[in-house]
């Protein structure tokens, strides 16, 4: 590649880099009175998730066990990492964690319109994989802030092992904990949590995203040698960190919905055949 195509490479990577950023920023930090949009989106978003997991048992959970499972499904991870390293849990400081995320579940289980709503929107074109962004963003700031850079001050800046590690348990750790106790079922119990024996792709998603913003910063060599590409700040590794989950997600996503299409279109079939013999 010549000298000119490399700089004019290195010159659309930065202008696409920018973009993310102030992109990413803005999003982060839209407010509607004082209220962060992103988290409302994510917590509508795990409400919804998990009275779709309990499915027609919703009737036998009560209202504490239900709130309980839905904290730990968003909070679960970071709270994780905090008992690790001996911090106190970060959402014991916000009362508007608890303000957000208690109105969402209270919507959607207080009722019978607000969960059929948000089953007819999410069945809309790329509303779900919407909403699944946000939740990368929100994740992805947890992983990074908290999971990765949250080891420097509190065990060293070279503790690599523990860096993927809270990273990836601040981005996925409420998974761990829904299947460790069996969370989405009305009676609780403990066993083994299945992401042990086969991650699942929230686990693997928050691995790789740990991953990449480690090798994009520490230290940044490495990550130049193996892309070519320039050299990333904090925030701009940050940015394309998010974009790397986000991915993933919304990967997840659209899997899960194609499985279950073929699955019902395999069954139409099998009774068709049955009709037929």
């Amino acid at each position: 590649m010549s000298t000119v195509e490399t700089l004019l490479s290195e010159t659309t990577f930065t202008t696409i880099t920018n973009q993310l950023v102030e992109g990413i920023s803005y999003l982060t930090g839209l407010e509607y009175y004082g209220i962060p949009i992103l988290d409302v989106l994510h917590a509508f978003l795990i409400a919804y998730a998990y009275r779709s997991a309990v499915g027609a048992g919703h009737k036998q959970i009560g209202w504490g066990q239900g709130f309980l499972a839905t904290v730990i499904m968003c909070a679960g991870g970071g709270s994780t990492v905090c008992i690790l390293r001996g911090e106190p849990v970060g959402i014991l400081k916000s009362n508007l964690f608890w303000g957000i995320y208690g109105t969402a579940y209270w919507l959607m289980f207080s009722n019978s319109f607000v969960y059929p709503f948000f089953h007819f929107i999410f069945s809309l074109p790329f509303v779900e994989e919407l909403f699944t962004v946000a939740d990368a963003i929100l994740r992805n700031a947890a992983i990074v802030n908290f999971g990765v850079l949250g080891v420097d001050s509190t065990l060293g800046a070279d503790k690599f092992v523990a860096k993927i590690l809270c990273g990836t348990l601040a981005g996925s750790g409420g998974g761990f904990w829904i299947d460790t106790f069996n969370l989405t079922h009305h009676h609780w119990s403990f066993s083994t949590p299945r992401w042990l024996h086969a991650a699942n792709n929230d686990v693997k998603a928050s691995f790789i995203t740990a991953v990449f913003y480690i090798l994009a910063t520490h230290p940044p060599a490495i990550f130049t040698e193996l892309t070519g590409l320039p050299i990333l700040t904090y925030i701009e590794a940050e940015a394309w960190s998010a974009v790397v989950l986000s991915l993933s997600l919304v990967y997840g996503v659209v899997y899960s919905k194609v499985l279950k299409r073929s699955r019902g279109t395999g069954a139409v079939n099998k009774k068709r055949n049955k009709k037929k013999h």
